[in-house]
């Protein structure tokens, strides 16, 4: 299991910023430093990285430069591809959301959002009150999302980290809304 990833993403629903605005605003508010993997679009840390992001407890550890050897088991900003459709990004942390009508909690969740996602089929339905609703729109209580374009943070333990409201504010402009998550041993449905 890995420690986690702190997660941004651009809200579905607006406008996703090309990478190459997102990096260049990255870059000019300090959070992206230099190139690390630029065919990944990875950068190390930049100079006002920890004011961007806040970190809680009393001493977190953090490794912002690459380890001896190579890896990318350090602190580091790493941007996906922005897409056309939202993808679905979630962890070994992430839990099931509950029904917003009647609060029965989706077990199922993984199967549901892959026949959602693969048919593209009208919003699943509650089996305990009928009630339907996209995934999209599901609490997830950041411990997964869907997006555009995520941007990840890694080696960060969910809730050690939160990014600082200007950061986000920053980064919505006006094209997107913008929101956080954290994930353990991330993967990505398409």
């Amino acid at each position: 299991m890995s420690i986690g990833h702190l997660v941004l993403r651009a809200v579905p629903g607006g406008q996703v910023p090309t990478l190459h605005a997102v990096i260049q605003t990255l870059g000019e508010i300090g959070l992206i430093g230099a190139p690390y993997r630029t065919e990944e679009n990875r950068f190390l840390a930049g100079d006002r990285f920890l004011q961007l992001i806040t970190f809680l407890g009393c001493s977190p550890y953090l490794q912002l430069e690459p380890p001896p050897g190579g890896g990318d088991n350090f602190c580091h900003v790493h941007l996906s591809e922005p897409s056309e459709q939202p993808g679905f990004l979630y962890g070994s942390n992430t839990r099931p959301p509950r029904c917003p009508n009647c609060g029965q909690p989706f077990t199922e969740w993984k199967i549901i959002v892959e026949r959602w996602w693969s048919r593209d089929e009208t919003s699943p339905v509650c089996t305990g009150c009928g009630h339907a609703q996209n995934p999209m729109d599901w609490n997830w209580r950041r411990k997964a999302g869907f997006s555009r374009l995520f941007i990840g943070i890694p080696e960060v333990f969910p809730g050690e980290a939160v990014p600082v409201p200007d950061l986000l504010t920053t980064l919505q402009g006006d094209e997107a809304e913008w929101d956080y998550f954290y994930v353990q041993d991330p993967t990505r449905l398409m």
